[in-house]
């Protein structure tokens, strides 16, 4: 991309004094008290060279922090044009903040000036709210630790907090304890699905855990590991699984009455359980196990089977005929909506001389109860994936549209957070280099030169006042132009002194330079921290 930016090292330094006096508020030269100031270390546009542009240019005071014109606002075409650049940062190998010239293709400016975005409340600039709740509360559910006496670590895991006691899967085996615990390796949150007192004379198939590894569908908790502990003060097999936050069993919800009937749901269900039981069935496994007490619903209504394995390592694969489970898995989800309806009496029919029977009826239509009846009653000799989605038809699409609503949210979500991410990481940079006072350079390196200028730009978009001497905390002004400083923008601002005497006329480009060169300067200094 063509740099169109003017060579500014021809120009000789000028004092303020130089200014036309009909161009700015009291010119003056610095007091001698004040910091030695020399506009861009010499590099930069000087004042004479840049005077034209100052009629056109926002000024900055910092004691009356008013525009040149008058008016204190920020225009609102200024603000979007900030607003709309975007830019992908890159990180080098040393783990500083850089950037490159192809960054200047997410910086387009937005040609519609019409839009008030200094209108626009605070959330306008951040992740929907709805989201950023529901997030921060799932952090909140995988980092709680409960009291309890389990050990603080176990194998790769530590800060263990209980989760529930269920029936185990297997013949032989009264309770299973899940528990919750964070890996030491990558820091995440995982489920340890625990068999105490485990017979040393049975050899689990940890291996068995390695096929299961290799299946990786949304809707199916996945297997990570397996492996035997004297932690707990026995000998405990442990399976490791993925930890979904505020995923509640289907079970808890039928007891708290939670868990929604309405056919939409149901048939959301139908595909989310169809989906990972093909997967699963595909790579040649089964999951034995499914029933509403290993099938979990976030609070979004996602579907996971969870536990899988479990039943693989405790028992040798050769004495299952998987054909036969994997049809007990797809005959599982008809007894799931037989227990989801069985709650309600209107599902209920009965005959003269014959046992109720549970068929839904009022409500819900004709394709579901047939549905209903081929997962249940065994219309066919054999329940298949194909036949589900036969009958499913045209609500494949509604779960597929609703799959592509939240991922279309999710990525204007994360297009916001990955600008304001680039935004967070140029604050930083500005406040290592304003005002430092800790001696690492020259005792008044972060007055001086460039370093000073880049305090005013600080002082520009963070300690504005209105006319009445108020706090201006406008987010459209701050990320307006941030973000015109993070794209390098070739428009001009007014920066003064704090005392008013002088100014100084330049690009966001040229501040963005200043910054790029002093943080690379105090990266690189070679001397010692006092």
């Amino acid at each position: 991309m063509a740099d169109n930016t003017e060579d500014i090292s021809k120009h000789p330094p000028a004092s303020p004094a130089q200014l036309p006096e009909s161009r700015v508020e009291k010119p003056a030269k610095l007091r001698a008290s004040s910091p030695a100031f020399q506009p861009l270390a010499g590099k930069g546009r000087s004042i004479a060279a840049v005077g034209s542009h100052l009629k056109n240019a926002p000024v900055f005071t910092p004691q009356s922090r008013q525009h040149a014109s008058g008016n204190s606002n920020i225009r609102a075409s200024e603000i979007q044009a900030g607003l709309s650049r975007m830019a992908i940062d890159k990180h080098s190998t040393s783990g500083a903040f850089t950037s490159s010239a192809d960054d200047d293709l997410f910086m387009k400016r937005s040609q519609n000036s019409n839009h008030a975005a200094h209108m626009q409340p605070a959330g306008h600039f951040f992740v929907d709210e709805s989201l950023r709740r529901a997030l921060a509360s799932e952090m909140r559910a995988a980092f709680l630790v409960e009291d309890s006496e389990l050990p603080f670590q176990v194998h790769n895991y530590y800060a263990l907090s209980p989760l529930e006691i269920i029936d185990a899967p297997f013949p032989g085996i009264s309770k299973q304890q899940t528990i919750k615990a964070q890996s030491i390796s990558d820091g995440r949150h995982y489920v340890l699905s625990r068999i105490s007192d485990y017979q040393s004379g049975q050899k689990p198939e940890l291996g068995a855990v390695e096929k299961w590894q290799q299946v990786q569908i949304p809707n199916v908790a996945r297997v990570c590991e397996a492996f035997i502990t004297h932690a707990f003060g026995d000998n405990s097999l442990v399976v490791v699984h993925e930890y979904k936050p505020l995923a509640a069993s289907l079970k808890s919800k039928i007891s708290d009455n939670s868990v929604p009937t309405s056919e939409a749901f149901l048939w959301s269900l139908v595909l989310q359980l169809t989906s990972a039981l093909n997967a699963i069935h595909v790579a040649g496994l089964a999951v034995h196990t499914l029933d509403v007490s290993t099938v979990f619903l976030s609070p979004t209504n996602r579907a996971f089977i969870g536990y899988c394995g479990l039943v693989d390592v405790l028992a040798s694969r050769a004495n299952h005929n998987v054909q036969a489970v994997q049809q007990k898995d797809l005959h599982s989800i008809g007894q799931i909506l037989l227990r989801l309806l069985n709650r309600s009496s209107e599902h209920i029919a009965s005959a003269p001389g014959q046992p109720p029977v549970v068929m839904p009826e009022a409500g819900y239509s004709a394709e579901f109860r047939e549905l209903f009846r081929y997962l249940n009653y065994h219309m066919t000799p054999v329940i298949t994936v194909e036949g589900i989605l036969h009958l499913a038809g045209p609500r494949m699409l509604s779960e597929l549209d609703a799959a592509w609503n939240e991922t279309d949210m999710l990525a204007n979500n994360l297009r916001t957070e990955m600008a304001n991410g680039r935004l967070v990481r140029l604050m930083c940079k500005i406040n290592f280099i304003a005002e430092r006072t800790d001696g690492v350079v020259d005792p008044e390196w972060s007055e001086t030169g460039d370093r000073y200028l880049i305090k005013l730009f600080r002082d520009y978009v963070f300690h504005t006042v209105d006319d009445n001497g108020r706090p201006v905390t406008s987010m459209a002004h701050v990320i307006g132009n941030l973000n015109r400083l993070d794209a390098g923008s070739m428009e001009k601002l007014v920066l003064m002194s704090r005392d008013e005497k002088s100014c100084l006329v330049v690009s966001y480009s040229e501040i963005k330079r200043c910054i790029d060169d002093a943080y690379q300067e105090l990266t690189t200094s070679v001397r010692a921290w006092k």
